[in-house]
């Protein structure tokens, strides 16, 4: 697992951004609490270094989501249902650095889906199946570093968008990275995510999501 070092993360500071992806902000429901518990947990993980062959874990950087660390309760999806809770939102927020490491040709150790699609295609701020719900001491994200050097990641909130930077001292070329939807007439719909990295002519299905209509 990364482990706090203040000399790497010294050093972390001076990285090169070598991939970034942006997303819009909605204005929905506790978007301000939404911005505030994003806002908190890029904190938490800014010029953190990932060793080759490190770990890192959403929630063993930015910690549990509680009212004393600071959180608050923003719009969740618990159980199938929208509610608030608290942490809310930091969805986006891990599902960024998600589609991010898909990019950058990271091996994703475990990542969890959203049961429910919640958008529709022109309210969507990312590609069905780039999500990544994480809930503290059930669901995870987290990433095996496989280039040669250390990586970072720098995020950006602002009330209308989230921008993430992957940064190393060694070049990252993007892979290409495809999610191929296949919608059930019972109002299921099945996501697969291919990948191609840049050395390669094919591509590789990483994983198959499953989402039904809220």
């Amino acid at each position: 697992m990364v482990a706090h070092d203040e000399r790497a993360a010294r050093q972390a500071v001076a990285f090169p951004v070598r991939l970034s992806l942006e997303q819009r902000i909605l204005p929905t429901d506790y978007v301000q609490a939404k911005i505030h518990n994003m806002t908190i947990g890029a904190r938490r993980l800014e010029n953190l270094p990932v060793p080759p062959q490190g770990i890192f874990s959403f929630w063993q950087v930015v910690g549990r989501p509680t009212r004393s660390r600071g959180f608050q309760p923003g719009r969740s999806l618990l159980g199938g249902q929208l509610r608030p809770d608290y942490g809310g939102g930091l969805c986006q927020l891990s599902g960024l650095l998600y589609y991010l490491s898909l990019v950058a040709g990271l091996e994703v150790l475990e990542r969890h889906a959203h049961s429910r699609d919640i958008y529709d295609d022109q309210t969507r701020y990312a590609p069905l199946g780039a999500d990544a719900t994480v809930a503290y001491g059930f669901k995870d994200l987290r990433l095996l570093n496989t280039t040669p050097a250390p990586i970072c990641f720098r995020v950006s909130v602002s009330p209308a968008e989230i921008a993430c930077d992957l940064c190393s001292p060694h070049p990252i070329e993007a892979s290409t990275v495809e999610f191929a939807k296949t919608a059930r007439g019972d109002g299921v719909t099945f996501v697969e995510t291919r990948r191609r990295r840049p050395s390669e002519t094919d591509s590789q299905v990483l994983s198959v999501s499953c989402y039904r209509l809220l």
